[in-house]
């Protein structure tokens, strides 16, 4: 997130604010639909236990970091990206609280979380880290122009090793799990990128935007709303999967946009 903030600035502010209406668009596409998506699947598969909750969760919770450097890739307007992200983060703080308790009262869950445990969680990992990238390229810039490349390098080589230690520390957890997560983040995410995309309407160039904005999850949060309600390992277990799942569709989306 440091290495993202060194990327922005005025210009991605100003660039939202042209577009206000097809921002609010967007952010509705991510907040409403992937959930109701979730909830559909596994009430067509009745589906039960750790993997019907790994699933919802990872539904419920927007925002993922690596979001904002899968849109600022895809090409489109880049522009437009951070802000969105930066809108999508701040309402999850009241909408993944709320839908907890929607989902409460469907699955008998009886998960929960408050409003201010999830403004923390998203404060210290993405807000914070983020805000200091900016704060150095209004300072600094030349710092950051400097800083920006090598922290890049860094912060995608962690990801690839944070992924492999999730697949060897929960791989017993994911075999037990089956591949139902996994076709779930690959159904779920496709349909999500499909509504964001429509979502930016007559602008073409925004589609890539409002497509990943709407179809990737956070699983840090999912993960964290299961640490804090003391989920068994097999929820966490279908949250990765899902990720797994959803990586594939838009790894492949992304390619494909870049290609075009």
């Amino acid at each position: 997130m440091v290495s993202l903030g060194l990327l922005l600035g005025r210009e991605h502010v100003a660039a939202a604010l042209r577009r206000r209406m097809m921002l609010a668009a967007i952010v509705l596409a991510v907040i409403v639909p992937a959930p109701a998506f979730a909830v559909l699947f596994v009430k067509l598969l009745g589906l039960t236990g750790p993997v019907a909750a790994g699933i919802v969760l990872m539904a419920i919770s927007p925002g993922a970091p690596v979001a904002l450097r899968r849109t600022l890739t895809a090409g489109g307007r880049a522009e437009f990206a951070p802000a969105l992200h930066l809108a999508i983060v701040l309402v999850a703080v009241v909408t993944v609280p709320a839908t907890l308790v929607i989902l409460d009262a469907l699955f008998e869950a009886a998960f929960t979380i408050s409003p201010l445990q999830v403004a923390r969680q998203v404060f210290i990992a993405q807000l914070l880290p983020m805000g200091l990238g900016v704060a150095i390229r209004v300072w600094r810039p030349v710092v950051a122009a400097r800083l920006a490349p090598p922290l890049t390098a860094i912060s995608n080589g962690l990801l690839v090793a944070l992924l492999a230690a999730s697949l060897v520390v929960f791989w017993p957890s994911l075999v037990a799990t089956g591949w139902t997560p996994v076709a779930a983040g690959v159904l779920l995410t496709a349909a999500a990128l499909a509504v964001g995309a429509a979502c930016a309407g007559r602008d073409a160039a925004a589609r890539p935007q409002g497509a990943l904005a709407a179809a990737m999850r956070n699983p840090g949060l999912a993960l964290y709303i299961g640490a804090v309600n003391q989920a068994p390992a097999g929820v966490l277990a279908a949250v990765i999967a899902y990720a797994l799942g959803a990586t594939v569709v838009v790894t492949a989306y992304v390619a494909w946009r870049r290609r075009s």
